[in-house]
């Protein structure tokens, strides 16, 4: 495997959950993770031996996800200008202990580690048993367009309670 130039850290993975793998064949190249905060992160196989896997992690943002999943933007955007400005790179045995945790600047990856210039999504992600569960969902109305939402919703039979409690927990921009 090739050397990680980057700063080693202590960080628990092992409370991640899989939403679903995204690249899946004969085992997970891309899967979608969730912290226990409720922030998403992909998992990105980039490499073995005969010890561990190796993973690339990075945190996207959900509409950052959605434009992978809809072929917007290829993964090689997301990986090399990650949200925090660094990923993870981390090795993990067959027991699934994640071992040599390391945070590294995007440039200072491999370049055999980075996907390919048009890595646009081509796949259909399959979804975890536990997705239903642990998936978020993120809508965001402009202030003008609330009066249109809610003739929409009493249209079709949802309950003002119902909206209401849409409403008070929605962000207004």
């Amino acid at each position: 495997m090739n050397k990680i130039e980057g700063f080693p850290i202590e960080f628990d993975f092992s409370k991640f959950r899989c939403i679903s793998d995204l690249i899946y064949f004969d085992g997970p190249f891309l899967s979608h993770y969730v912290s226990e905060k409720g922030d998403d992160y992909l998992f990105y196989w980039v490499d073995r031996d005969d010890k561990f896997n190796r993973w690339i992690v990075v945190r996207v943002s959900l509409p950052t996800l959605q434009q992978y999943i809809a072929r917007q933007i290829p993964l090689k955007d997301i990986i090399a200008n990650p949200n925090d400005g660094y990923v993870y790179v981390m090795d993990v045995d067959n027991d699934l202990n994640y071992q040599n945790i390391h945070l590294v600047q995007p440039s200072c990856l491999p370049s055999d580690y980075l996907p390919a210039e048009d890595s646009i999504y081509e796949f259909e992600p399959m979804p975890s048993k536990d997705a239903p569960a642990l998936m978020t969902y993120q809508v965001t109305i402009p202030y003008n367009e609330h009066g249109k939402l809610e003739s929409l919703l009493s249209r079709i039979g949802i309950p003002i309670a119902t909206l209401k409690k849409i409403a008070a927990s929605a962000a207004v921009f």
